[in-house]
């Protein structure tokens, strides 16, 4: 779960102030009220509080503090006026999520700099190992990646599958954020706990912008994952033509084939991608290639009901 996604789903909790106990409304504690005027960025509310005497780092059932509340919304000056008071900037959720982390998945790069001004720790992870990188990387915000990176971010930490924030925002289909981690020098070519890089990563979504940006970085295009796939046989798989002729542009071997004996034209078939097949045969791909189970990409276009393809497909084997 995300850090974001803890956010949004406690944040109507907050605002009827059944946290911190499950107080009712009229009833709720001054620390519930701090972490509602913190979400609403109530700056005549938090200061009342806190000269109160209400600790700034009061946390609701999470762990989730004030700043937090602050920082995932973007009330950039209740941030500041937290901070100053006295709020600790590298706390953690329950779940390891901190202020920053909040604000980066979140896209609220005006919080980030008071954040950052503050000396806040960007290589602080989560439980699930996503620092605030990876996060802003997965979500697409490239200003704040930039400024990330800025502040000392590290292109090359991974979260607990082995995924860089150049995989993450590949996988999202991020080009601009992509492109960016690329030129401050992200590893292209390390593979996460499947083996699956962020050239694989790209395919699967289809963003060639991602591929040929990686290509030119130097990636390894017949780079192979755990069960032997390359990056056409990912791209073949959704059916993403762009991306395959992409990849072939830049070096793949049209018949690579997995573990099993597969190569992008029976991954094509099976799924039945009728515009990837005809692109394949188009571009040379054997249509009598077997697997280790000794079937071709027709039989198994049959076996799917796909007739008409299983018969385009024989015909390329009679053909030749």
């Amino acid at each position: 779960m995300t850090c974001g996604l803890v956010g949004r789903m406690l944040q109507a909790l907050v605002l009827t102030g059944m946290l911190a106990g499950g107080l009712h409304a009229e009833s709720r504690s001054q620390e519930t009220q701090l972490l509602q005027a913190a979400l609403a960025g109530d700056l005549a509310g938090i200061s009342a509080l806190l000269d109160a005497g209400v600790d700034p780092n009061t946390r609701n059932e999470v762990g989730k503090t004030a700043l937090m509340f602050a920082a995932e919304d973007g009330n950039v000056d209740a941030v500041g006026l937290l901070l100053k008071r006295g709020a600790f900037i590298d706390a953690q959720t329950n779940d390891g999520c901190t202020a920053l982390a909040l604000a980066a998945e979140n896209g609220r790069a005006g919080a980030i700099e008071p954040l950052i001004g503050y000396r806040a720790d960007v290589s602080i992870k989560t439980r699930a190992g996503e620092d605030a990188l990876i996060m802003a990387s997965r979500s697409g915000y490239r200003a704040i990646v930039e400024r990330l990176l800025k502040a000392g971010a590290r292109v090359d930490t991974t979260d607990r599958h082995g995924r860089t924030a150049l995989m993450s925002a590949a996988a999202a289909g991020h080009a601009e954020v992509a492109t960016l981690l690329i030129a401050h020098g992200a590893p292209t070519d390390v593979g996460d706990e499947h083996g699956a890089s962020a050239l694989m990563l790209a395919a699967q979504t289809g963003e060639f912008g991602i591929i040929d940006a990686l290509l030119r970085a130097g990636a390894a295009v017949d780079q192979r994952d755990h069960d032997g796939a390359t990056a056409l046989l990912w791209a073949a798989e959704h059916g993403h033509v762009g991306a395959m002729q992409a990849l072939v542009d830049g070096g793949a071997s049209v018949d690579a084939f997995n573990d099993e004996g597969w190569t992008a034209l029976f991954e094509a078939a099976y799924n039945s991608r009728p515009d990837a097949v005809a692109w394949l045969l188009n571009h040379g791909a054997s249509a009598a290639a077997q697997d280790a189970a000794g079937l071709t990409p027709a039989d198994y276009a049959a076996r799917r009901g796909d007739h008409d393809m299983a018969s385009r497909l024989n015909a390329a084997v009679a053909g030749h």
